[in-house]
């Protein structure tokens, strides 16, 4: 018996305190509905890269990693891009950027920059894609993905840091 007083006492507690925090000094009226907002988190990139080529331009928000800080560090540069299934491969990377690289488990959205340690590319997203081992996401494209995911085939792009234009 003492028991059963014991935890109605403290459900009476617990519910006591909810309706004080809840309507409390300060709080709407208990007929008032309280909405609250969470806003997604952006990520903070390091750099901002803007990229221009034939169909329009477009701007990649890199992540402070090793491989995107490399990339940033050699602006300008012209780079050629080649438009596949599902993705936008950046050609011409050295095999050397794949060495030693520890990719984790990412499942890319479009837009993602991704370094793929194990088919060896460096590709922007056109889809979202599953999880799969061996890859480092080295950023966003932050505005012109539509243009970017027009393109067909090779085509040449003109990269330089954002703050330059």
């Amino acid at each position: 018996m003492k028991g059963i007083a014991l935890l109605t006492g403290i459900i009476g507690a617990a519910v006591l305190v909810s309706a004080f925090c809840a309507f409390g000094p300060g709080r709407a009226d208990a007929t008032e509905e309280q909405v609250v907002v969470i806003a997604p988190v952006q990520p903070a990139y390091a750099r901002q890269i803007d990229v221009a080529f034939e169909g329009g331009r477009a701007r990649v928000g890199l992540l402070d990693k090793e491989a995107a800080m490399e990339f940033a560090e050699r602006q300008p540069l012209s780079i050629q891009l080649e438009r596949k299934p599902e993705r936008i491969v950046v050609a011409g990377v050295p095999d050397g950027v794949f060495q030693g690289t520890s990719g984790g488990v990412e499942a890319p959205v479009i837009g993602d920059v991704v370094l793929d340690v194990q088919a060896k590319e460096v590709y922007i997203c056109c889809r979202d894609m599953d999880a799969s081992d061996g890859r480092v996401l080295l950023g966003h494209v932050t505005s012109g993905i539509e243009p970017l995911s027009r393109m067909d085939g090779a085509f040449e792009a003109f990269a330089m840091a954002a703050e330059d234009l």
